[in-house]
């Protein structure tokens, strides 16, 4: 029995032969003990409270305004029984979403472990920006290349707010795209979204798209000092690190790029905030004809570009 286990269990219930018993808490009491164990270590109050509220909204399958009005009720005997072992893995720095084994992106929830990066806010703006333009011009039905899918949380996305898209998902992780597939087998995608094993577009080097969309690693690989210790720690290195002060994979692709875009077709690619400037030049001087747009965050930093080719 783990420490975090017997201290859960004194400060509740045990059966009177010392065996186990389902520990009986509200869920009220519940939190209050796994604020007091994180703060205890050092976590800053809001960041426990945010992770705790995290973990037990999407354990409950509720919301916050949901969780807030059945704090009184019990805990259920499942989550009681794994409520130590999780608060015991945030107090290791492990991120809540890998804890809980889900992460929401586009108001939908998608299964991540510590073989995929965390979907994050900013992706969720390229997604809107690939949207928006398909909208305007009344595109139904692109053909899309997602390269380095991770979870699949951008090809995924886009398949299911548009129907009648159809899709492919590249990684050279298989690992990542074991994550991917479970993510496309809950929202039964497998017809329309098909997932290879590739290094960057090598295996779809005959296929053209109208759109293709990137969120690849960026990050120079001494960058470390300026990251969260918990994605140093715990998210794959191969999704986050590229040689070159992390545009070497944005040089590749810009390469290839013509070749794999229908004409017209666009290109979509999240970067680092302090590379917009960098990245525009690496685009516009390997193809000179397209129009390259840079696009800020919601925080005014450099976050995206747009690559659109001539017809």
């Amino acid at each position: 029995m783990t420490q975090e286990k017997t201290d859960w269990q004194q400060s509740h219930r045990l059966n009177q032969a010392g065996s186990e018993k389902p520990v009986q808490i509200s869920l009220l009491e519940a939190r209050k003990w796994a604020l007091k164990e994180l703060t205890a270590a050092g976590l800053n109050a809001d960041e426990a409270s945010d992770n705790v509220d995290f973990l037990l909204t999407g354990a409950l399958k509720v919301n916050y305004g949901m969780l807030r009005a059945n704090l009184t009720r019990q805990m259920h005997p499942w989550l009681a029984k794994r409520w130590p072992t999780w608060i015991a893995q945030l107090l290791k720095g492990v991120p809540a979403q890998y804890v809980l084994g889900q992460a929401p992106f586009y108001g939908r929830e998608f299964v991540v472990d510590d073989r995929v990066l965390i979907p994050r806010p900013e992706t969720e703006l390229l997604v809107d920006w690939v949207l928006s333009d398909l909208k305007a011009k009344g595109e139904q039905a692109p053909t899309v290349l997602d390269v380095g899918t991770g979870s699949g949380a951008i090809i995924l996305t886009l398949a299911q707010e548009l129907p009648d898209a159809r899709g492919i998902g590249l990684d050279i992780s298989l690992d990542a795209l074991a994550v991917a597939k479970k993510n496309r087998h809950q929202f039964e995608l497998a017809n329309r979204v098909g997932l290879m094993q590739s290094d960057l577009f090598t295996a779809v080097a005959d296929q053209r798209f109208d759109v293709i969309v990137s969120n690849p690693p960026y990050i120079r690989p001494d960058g470390q000092e300026e990251m969260d210790k918990s994605v140093v720690a715990f998210e794959p290195d191969l999704a986050l690190y590229a040689p070159n002060g992390g545009k070497a994979l944005y040089e590749r692709m810009a390469h290839g790029l013509e070749k794999q875009l229908t004409p017209g077709g666009v290109a979509y690619f999240e970067i680092g905030y302090d590379q917009g400037e960098a990245l525009t030049k690496v685009f516009q001087d390997q193809l000179p004809t397209a129009t390259v747009t840079l696009k800020q965050d919601l925080a005014g930093l450099d976050r995206m570009i747009r690559v659109q080719l001539k017809k």
